[in-house]
């Protein structure tokens, strides 16, 4: 990189509860990703010591991992992450704080997160060579008592209505056509958000969780609604994570909007049934393998600690070059899963190369955009 360009990475989610050396898990990724000015990434782990409690989530499931696994998300490079998700309160509020203050103490701004809604909806502000960058985390994926509010600690919430349409009117009992829509009040918040942050820094970073997990190409209609908003308020890049596989990408304005930036650490060990005792998650895994069929997580001999569909395999790099406090170059490194879970980067030319490519365009064209990709290098630049 030239000196006066600032190089920004995002990768989705990381969740290091890895046997062994936690490391290993971004051993294929680790150079590049230390090279970036500003590394950012969802936090989908509650590094905590075992002493706060179970989950507050009525679903029962859990995200702790013991606190030597944060070595491994220091050693990576990682500058700043998003703790607005699903898992930030699965130890309670004590594990919730201890996993903050973890990050601060190891140099690693949050966002999304704090001690009452006002905290959770403070940017978390990067600086670097006199640019200032503002990330701003939000929430869709809420399991009760996970928001924040007024005197309550917890993430920064965009509550979603969901309705169902009857599309023939005539036709009783008909598929009806899913529609969603964000809180009006969450949205107006989400507005003077970012108006604020545009306030105190140069660019500014919606990064929501959302979506449906799971579940190739589908967007929500809210995701794309709330992905234009952010960008007519004034944020300059969209960065969405939590579907465990890749969405679709899209320039809107130009400005880029990576749906769901897909998996890149997770570890995660189950057996080789859903009943099998590896994981104290059994009830839930076995929900989400009769919720998602194929793509639900289960056990696979070929990664057998990454449970996922071969197709959520694919994952990437975001890259956005910034010069003169403006997005200069929007891209991605297209990136593979090892039989270990270790996203590796790709290099052009290779045949997993344009595998991962075709694959990005395939679920971007079906999900409606008409978005340009065009190598360079070992980057895929977008427009």
């Amino acid at each position: 990189m030239s000196d006066d360009v600032i190089e920004l990475l995002a990768v989705g989610d990381v969740q290091v509860r890895r046997r062994g050396d936690p490391k290993e898990g971004f051993l294929l990724a680790r150079d590049i990703m230390r090279d970036a000015d500003i590394m950012f990434g969802n936090c989908e782990a509650v590094y905590a010591e075992d002493k706060h409690g179970r989950t507050i989530s009525l679903r029962g499931q859990g995200a702790r991992a013991d606190p030597h696994n944060l070595e491994a998300v220091v050693d990576a490079g990682f500058d700043v992450m998003s703790f607005a998700n699903n898992h930030s309160l699965d130890a309670g509020f004590g594990g919730f704080f201890e996993c903050l203050d973890r990050l601060k103490a190891a140099g690693i701004a949050t966002c999304g997160a704090g001690a009452d809604i006002e905290e959770a909806r403070k940017p978390a502000i990067i600086e670097r060579d006199g640019t200032k960058v503002a990330f701003l985390g939000y929430n869709a994926i809420n399991f009760q008592g996970y928001a924040a509010a007024r005197g309550k600690p917890g993430v920064a919430p965009l509550t979603i209505y969901t309705y169902y349409e009857q599309i023939e009117h005539e036709q009783p009992g008909s598929r009806p056509r899913i529609r969603s829509f964000c809180k009006p009040e969450d949205l107006k918040a989400l507005k003077e958000d970012i108006r604020k942050a545009r306030e105190q820094a140069d660019l500014v970073v919606f990064t929501p969780h959302w979506g449906i997990h799971f579940t190739p190409i589908e967007l929500t209609e809210y995701e794309r609604t709330l992905a234009h908003e952010a960008i007519d308020a004034g944020a300059d890049i969209v960065l969405g994570h939590h579907q465990h596989i890749l969405k679709a990408v899209e320039v809107y304005k130009g400005k880029p909007i990576f749906y769901g930036l897909g998996n890149f650490v997770i570890d995660v060990y189950i057996g080789a049934h859903k009943h099998a005792p590896a994981t104290a998650n059994s009830e839930a895994i076995a929900e989400m393998v009769g919720n998602h069929g194929e793509y639900g997580v289960a056990y696979r001999p070929e990664t057998p600690t990454y449970p996922f569909h071969p197709d959520a395999r694919n994952t990437l790099i975001a890259r956005i070059e910034i010069a003169d406090k403006q997005i200069k170059q929007s891209s991605f490194l297209p990136c593979y899963h090892s039989e270990l879970g270790q996203p590796e980067p790709l290099k052009a030319g290779t045949a997993q190369f344009d595998s991962t490519l075709d694959y990005v365009k395939h679920i971007t064209r079906a999900a409606g955009f008409d978005t340009q990709f065009e190598v360079h290098g070992d980057e895929v630049v977008i427009s």
